[in-house]
C-alpha cells in the first residue's frame, strides 16, 4: 500500500493531466530535457518545491520517474489539483496533438494522445494497481473547469481488472 506524506493518506485514485504544450512539443526532446522544462513551469515560475505530477508519460510511450528528485515521489502528497492531491497519483500526459482549452464534444483519449501512450499508461496503471488499492481513475477535469486532460475519463475504461473487482 502506498501511503502519502506524514498523515499517511492511502493512495486510492490516479488523476490524468495533459501539459499545457503543443502538440509535437516533445518531439526530439529526451527526458532530461522534458523535465527541465516542468521544473521552469513549476518550481522557477510558480514557486513550488517540486513538478506537481507523479510521473509524465512521453508521446513515446516512456514513462517519466526519477526517483522523487524532481518530479514527485509516489509516497509525497501531490500538487496536481486543487483540493483533491491527499491520496492520489498525478500522471501528466504530453499531447502528441494540441489539447484546446475547451472541451471538445466527444472528444478521445485518441484525438490527442498515441497508442503508445495508452500503452504505457495502461502498464503503468497495472503496475500502481499491485502497489496500491487503485480505485479510480479521473481527469483533472472532474474537479475543475478545464478541459485538461482533453477527454471524459471513465474509471471502467482505465481501472485494470484486478483493482476494478
Amino acid at each position: 500500500m502506498i501511503l502519502q506524506g506524514r498523515a499517511k493518506y492511502p493512495v486510492r485514485e490516479a488523476v490524468l493531466h495533459t501539459s499545457a504544450t503543443p502538440g509535437g512539443w516533445a518531439d526530439g526532446r529526451s527526458d532530461e530535457e522534458i523535465l527541465d522544462s516542468f521544473w521552469q513551469w513549476h518550481v522557477r515560475e510558480n514557486g513550488w518545491r517540486k513538478i506537481g505530477y507523479h510521473r509524465i508519460l512521453t508521446p513515446e510511450g516512456r514513462v517519466i520517474h526519477d526517483n522523487g528528485r524532481r518530479l514527485r515521489s509516489l509516497y509525497e502528497v501531490g500538487a496536481h489539483v486543487r483540493e483533491r492531491n491527499r491520496g492520489t497519483i498525478g500522471i501528466c500526459l504530453i499531447p502528441a496533438r494540441t489539447v484546446p482549452n475547451v472541451m471538445k464534444r466527444g472528444a478521445t483519449f485518441d484525438d490527442y494522445y498515441t497508442p503508445e501512450q495508452r500503452q504505457a499508461l495502461t502498464q503503468y496503471l497495472r503496475e500502481l494497481a499491485e502497489l496500491t488499492d487503485l480505485r479510480w481513475v479521473t481527469g483533472h477535469n472532474d474537479y475543475a473547469p478545464k478541459a485538461c486532460p482533453g477527454f471524459q475519463v471513465r474509471s471502467a475504461d482505465w481501472l485494470p481488472e484486478r483493482a476494478a473487482a
